[in-house]
């Protein structure tokens, strides 16, 4: 059910109107914020459309959310923040000046069913909604070049599961994916986007459709990978776009996903079940491609027994000086291979290096794979299990290597930047249920850093990792000092490096000076909100709570109170630990009594949104025992005070 349905259907107190600005503010509040702890958010589904194994269920944010939660595994990584509620996919970067001059960064996240999100990302932090792009269709894999945003649908997933315009297109029967193309506005004023649809493309070749869709670092045209038969190449210069010509699969194989030398000269494409493939795409509009070398799957002896040899080329990658071609093997796939959650021994797919300074004639440098860490139980286990997710994959998949942007060695377009920062040879990248990695491919493997690599590992080495409860990692990328990733369980998660181990690898709120209230409008009296989302959607809650912070103070003092009228549940604050306050939103975490059980962790979130009829203060809480309910209050009032707000400190 959709939050708009929820609104609609939830019970309202006689007399009670919610205006249109009030709604707005709602739908925006269910995508807001996160810190680590993670706040609980509004959960997305997508209606009418029954779920299939590649589209994820996500967890409940009430789940995600769960006070205390560390690493199952991490190193030299730390959890930030989580924006939960939806399955999370593809991300990329750009960065805007305000009206103001200050540049805010921006991280566009691809999803299942729910369209393209967009999320300052200015304060990592604090991940905020700043637009998006609503589609029910999926995969959803982006591509941002300046103003445009191209979002594509799934070859395997066609049939009902693509965008209303691409279906549009093909009224009598969807055979085909494609790509929506995107116009992004930004407002100077607010530092955020509206976006609306330029056009769609619908793939050519019968069957088939955009796994994967890439800009040309010129933005001139777009490569359409239809993960059976080539490459379409499409100029995005003409109105409608049109297919200039096809790269057949035998120049550049079944491409499933491809990237540009910084030129734009040269492609490099993973190919499953061939290999990867380079490519001469010069004069692309006047000429055919050519290819220009193919490194085959097999390239050690012993086939797909031996790790160190392919089965499924995913994704190519050139590193940002042009010497070493990094390819990834999702071996198993996405779905099936899950034997590393089981076996210490279980072959997955690994990251591979080729010298590429000569193109026509890569030499091997070698292939890592992740060391498999001993993880923890996975305290979410319970949840997945009824979502079906029990083990999840653990095989390598979405990276981004240091310099690079988009598409390419550096940015796409000029004064946007969305480069990674880290040098030219480390990346990170994803690992579905096995997290997030950083890795340094300069050379062969070390145990000087303290690291034991995995045994089939002859290049590169494992700088950190992060394997957070429930992860289901589908890409992972660096901007700016922090790794953003699209999560399908957890939604969006954000990481910092640090020098960490295990359960230390979360971050520990700062306090903030300031106060927080909440409450009736008279003394004593207790504020009301009907529950949107959480344990007990369309129960009636009521809330008081009192926090304040001086600087060189311990701890924050004060209390929170809570009860659910419905269900009962009472919570009651019996320390606070922290109070962080950025603008109007204060997140507020502790040990309560929740009916009768003393010293359970508690994380409670709010937004103070004014004191007019228009106002829409919304309130969060979530407690270790999975209790969690979110809402508008309707009566009374929530004033937060610091942080930068109302001149104080």
């Amino acid at each position: 059910m959709r939050i708009e349905d929820l609104i609609d259907m939830s019970p309202r107190p006689a007399g009670t109107d919610w205006p249109t600005s009030r709604l707005v503010a709602v739908l925006a509040a269910l995508v807001l914020i996160v810190t680590a702890p993670a706040a609980l958010l509004g959960q997305e589904a997508d209606p009418g459309v029954s779920a299939d194994p590649a589209h994820n269920t996500p967890l409940p944010c009430e789940a995600v959310s769960t006070p205390g939660l560390v690493p199952r595994s991490a190193r030299n990584i730390t959890h930030v923040a989580n924006v939960c509620g939806f399955v999370g996919t593809d991300v990329e970067f750009q960065s805007r000046t305000d009206a103001a001059g200050k540049v805010h960064d921006y991280a566009f996240v691809g999803t299942m069913g729910a369209g393209l999100r967009i999320f300052d990302v200015t304060n990592p932090t604090r991940p905020t909604l700043a637009g998006r792009y609503t589609d029910p269709g999926w995969q959803n894999d982006i591509q941002v070049r300046g103003d445009t945003a191209v979002i594509s649908f799934d070859p395997v997933i066609v049939g009902p599961h693509v965008s209303e315009c691409l279906r549009a297109k093909q009224p009598t029967a969807v055979r085909q994916g494609g790509a929506d193309i995107v116009r992004l506005t930004f407002d100077a004023a607010t530092a955020t986007f509206t976006t609306a649809l330029v056009d769609c493309y619908v793939v050519q070749t019968s069957g088939n459709g955009a796994h994967n869709a890439t800009l040309h670092p010129s933005g001139d045209w777009l490569a359409i990978d239809t993960t059976r038969t080539g490459v379409e190449v499409v100029d995005l210069r003409s109105s409608p776009v049109r297919m200039v010509r096809k790269i057949p699969a035998t120049v550049i194989g079944s491409a499933h996903d491809t990237s540009f030398s910084a030129d734009g000269n040269t492609m490099y494409a993973a190919s499953p079940g061939n290999g990867t493939f380079i490519a001469d795409v010069t004069n692309i509009f006047e000429r055919d491609a050519t290819t220009v070398a193919f490194i085959p799957n097999n390239t050690e002896p012993g086939g797909s027994s031996n790790p160190r040899n392919v089965t499924t080329s995913h994704q190519a990658d050139v590193s940002s000086d042009g010497k070493v071609l990094v390819f990834t093997d999702e071996r198993g796939g996405g779905l099936s291979n899950t034997a590393c959650n089981t076996d210490p021994r279980g072959v997955i797919g690994g990251m591979h290096f080729w010298n590429v300074e000569s193109p026509a004639s890569p030499e091997r440098l070698g292939t890592w794979f992740y060391p498999n860490p001993t993880l923890a139980l996975d305290p979410l286990a319970p949840v997945l299990s009824g979502l079906g997710r029990t083990k999840r994959a653990c095989t390598v998949h979405v990276l981004r290597n240091g310099g690079n942007g988009s598409v390419s060695p550096g940015p796409i377009q000029s004064g946007f930047d969305g480069v990674s920062s880290l040098p030219a040879t480390q990346n990170v990248a994803a690992h579905y249920g096995a997290g997030v990695w950083w890795i340094d491919f300069s050379a062969a493997p070390s145990p000087s850093d303290g690291i034991a690599e995995n045994e089939f590992t002859d290049w590169g080495n494992t700088l950190g990792w992060n394997v957070m409860p429930g992860a289901e990692t589908w890409s992972a990328k660096e901007y700016k000092g922090h790794i953003y990733a699209g999560d399908m369980t957890r939604g969006f998660d954000v990481y910092a490096f640090s020098d960490c181990s295990g359960a230390s690898c979360v971050a520990v709120p700062v306090n903030t000076p300031g106060t927080v209230r909440g409450g009736g409008q008279a003394a004593g009296e207790l504020a009301e909100f009907t529950i949107l989302e959480g344990t007990a959607v369309g129960g009636r809650a009521q809330f008081s709570f009192d926090v304040s912070y001086v600087v060189g103070a311990p701890t924050p003092t004060g209390g929170v109170h809570f009860r659910d009228r419905d269900s009962g549940i009472r919570v009651d604050a019996t320390a606070v630990d922290s109070l962080t306050i950025e603008g109007p939103r204060a997140t507020i975490t502790g040990r309560a009594t929740v009916d009768g059980q003393s010293g359970v962790r508690f994380i409670l979130e709010v937004e103070d949104l004014g004191k007019g009829k228009d106002a829409a203060d919304t309130f969060r809480l979530v407690t270790a025992t999975g209790y969690g309910a979110f809402g508008v209050v309707d009566r009374g009032n929530i004033t937060v005070e610091g942080g930068g707000l109302l001149g104080l400190p």
